[in-house]
């Protein structure tokens, strides 16, 4: 066994020679680099000695990538500065400890496994909020972070800070769609036609009946699919915000059908021959709460009537929306036992909590919005 003396002349007098010499006479079964099969070799490789014991110290020994499954060092510090020239003049310890390129190739890594990992743990979720911040301030962040997209991602946002024209916008938009021709375009064509084609097939499963049987059950399963289809064909859809609201309320409504977000209700209107449906409906009590968006349907506290909030469809006036929610909620009053509408910048203002207890307030006191 090397001297204690040894090993610290070695630690200050280290070569790449040496250090395969220890390896092989005391570490017969060490890992290889997978590129030149030679051993695996960094700035910070030495040993050490414990109570009377070898031990491999640094780098190419300790360091581990847990994503999906651990992922040791299994490329030399020589193989990965031939391949990328630029890992001499960065921080080398950034290899280690956060994920780029260099740790993909270092650790062996695949781009999708590293991508993916870094969306679950870095992204702005709700879960990841929860998870940082706690269950009542995670979601009071992920709130203000909804809120604050659907402002920043507005043609008046972009008009306002960066100038652009409503073409700009309107290209901005197309760049960031999932098209074959921009994934093509930001992965390269072999990786950008592989990851469409399982967009593709992710698209229609996730769509299929087969899907929604799987998640919610057959007989459930097969009446949110009906459900969605209908909103499909009605181009209707619904805020996060409001699920999360909704998610909430429906606790205090335990042993009735509840319908919200993809298991929407609807009613018929015969005179107008329209569907409405309904973003909170529970059946047996007939009673229905709808979660209404301060850009989508131009809150009068925030739009003039001649403003023209709506995004997609310029031509639309604060008065249009007005008229057309005011005919539909008329509709609805006629039949239904009670109808609450939240406003979200109200739903903002006051929580999850003290928002669900107006509603319930609302449908206790029998009063009608």
């Amino acid at each position: 066994m090397k001297s204690k003396e040894y090993i610290e002349w070695f630690n200050k007098n280290k070569t790449k020679e040496l250090y395969r010499e220890i390896l092989k006479e005391y570490f017969p079964d060490y890992k290889k680099c997978n590129d030149c099969s030679d051993v695996i070799y960094y700035y910070d490789s030495s040993f050490g000695k414990v109570k009377g014991q070898l031990e491999l110290k640094g780098k190419s020994f300790k360091s581990t990538k847990m994503v999906y499954k651990i992922h040791k060092l299994s490329v030399c510090e020589n193989c990965l500065t031939k391949k990328y020239p630029e890992y001499g003049s960065k921080n080398k310890s950034k290899v280690f400890n956060q994920m780029n390129y260099l740790t993909e190739y270092a650790f062996g890594i695949t781009h999708e496994d590293a991508t993916k990992w870094i969306k679950e743990k870095y992204a702005i979720t709700e879960k990841n909020l929860i998870k940082k911040w706690g269950e009542e301030l995670g979601k009071l962040k992920w709130m203000q972070y909804c809120e604050k997209q659907s402002k920043t991602n507005t043609f008046d946002y972009k008009r306002e800070k960066y100038g652009w024209t409503e073409d700009e916008f309107k290209e901005y938009n197309k760049s960031r769609s999932v098209t074959i021709e921009n994934l093509v375009r930001r992965h390269g064509e072999e990786e950008g036609l592989i990851i469409w084609k399982r967009y593709c097939d992710k698209q229609k499963y996730t769509t299929s009946v087969q899907y929604f049987i799987s998640k919610h059950g057959h007989q459930k399963g097969i009446e949110i699919y009906e459900n969605f289809c209908k909103k499909r064909l009605f181009g209707a859809g619904y805020s996060k915000v409001s699920k999360m609201l909704f998610d909430s309320l429906s606790k205090y409504f335990e042993g009735y059908e509840v319908f919200y977000a993809e298991n929407e209700w609807y009613s018929y209107d015969n005179q107008s021959k329209k569907f409405y449906l309904l973003d909170f409906y529970v059946k047996g009590l007939n009673i229905a709460v709808e979660f209404q968006g301060d850009m989508w349907h131009a809150n009068p506290c925030k739009y003039k009537p001649t403003d023209r909030p709506f995004p997609f469809q310029k031509n639309y006036t604060a008065q249009d929306i007005w008229d057309k929610d005011k005919n539909k909620n008329d509709f609805l009053r006629t039949k239904l036992d009670k109808l609450v509408i939240i406003w979200e910048s109200d739903f903002y203002s006051d929580g999850i909590e003290k928002t669900v207890q107006k509603i319930l307030n609302e449908i206790n006191h029998g009063s009608k919005i």
